[in-house]
């Protein structure tokens, strides 16, 4: 009976600790939005990965109308587009705008000549993270750089 009883703690305390650790595991990974939604980019990897993957589906060069189209077709949200105005990288992060003080002491860069911003989709973690993205196009609306914005959500 002792043999008996001994691999039944046993068993129950490995069975006990592989779901405790499957557990966190699973929280520790982010819950991604479904792959339909972002066209099998998954959100949680890092921003170079999500460019990367970005740019293989529209690669520098690619036409305004066509990377709107692509937008389109895989159900992301557009945001905003503008036809006279890029996006800046303030202090090495994609944003929607600077100040004037931000451009003339160069911690401010506008990135091409036109932009569209996108809402990617939205992953946890604990909080919620938004992903955008900007794409930027030169004066004859083709592509000439992407990057990617985490927006984390506190409330």
């Amino acid at each position: 009976m002792g043999k008996t009883k001994k691999f039944w703690r046993i068993f129950v305390c490995v069975f006990f600790g592989i779901t405790f650790i499957g557990v966190i595991i699973f929280m520790a990974f982010p819950f991604t939005s479904p792959r339909w939604m972002t066209g099998t980019i998954s959100l949680s990897r890092p921003e170079s990965a999500i460019r990367r993957d970005l740019l293989r589906i529209t690669p520098v060069g690619t036409g305004k109308e066509d990377v709107i189209r692509i937008i389109e077709e895989r159900g992301w949200t557009l945001s905003w587009t503008r036809a006279t105005r890029g996006y800046f990288i303030v202090r090495g992060q994609a944003s929607d705008g600077a100040t004037p003080a931000q451009l003339e002491d160069g911690t401010a860069v506008e990135i091409g000549t036109q932009s569209i911003r996108i809402h990617l989709g939205r992953f946890r973690v604990i909080l919620a993270v938004d992903v955008c993205v900007y794409f930027a196009f030169d004066e004859d609306s083709n592509l000439v750089d992407i990057a990617i914005r985490r927006e984390m959500d506190v409330i």
